[in-house]
């Protein structure tokens, strides 16, 4: 497969933007307005910096995992929508072809969990 970033590596720069996120928070002592997340900031410091559709996929599953059912529901479906355009265009197993063993377990095990596949 050609260069690509891993789930792990997605996983690892998201929480680095989420937890920079929260440390800004509390060192300005700022309240959280409706509608802010460390998620939701994370997600949009991530979300064009994808060009496969497996790290995409990626990406969106780690937002959905890392919300654990605390965003609204608009939110919720804004990244299962962009799961299942994503899996409209390309067969799951065609965008898990050539990753390791471990890694598709991993996805397809938080695919499931989010009700998907």
């Amino acid at each position: 497969m050609e260069d690509r970033v891993t789930y792990g590596e997605i996983r690892a720069w998201f929480l680095g933007r989420y937890y920079s996120y929260c440390k800004v928070k509390l060192s300005h002592q700022s309240s959280w307005a409706e509608g802010e997340s460390e998620v939701g900031y994370a997600y949009g410091e991530l979300e064009n910096s994808f060009e496969l559709p497996v790290e995409r996929l990626m990406l969106e599953v780690t937002a959905l995992i890392l919300s654990a059912g605390r965003s609204p529901e608009k939110v919720k479906e804004y990244h299962l929508h962009a799961i299942s355009k994503l899996l409209d265009d390309i067969e799951l197993s065609y965008i898990l072809e050539g990753l390791p063993s471990d890694e598709v377990a991993e996805l397809k095990d938080d695919l499931k969990l989010l009700g998907i596949g």
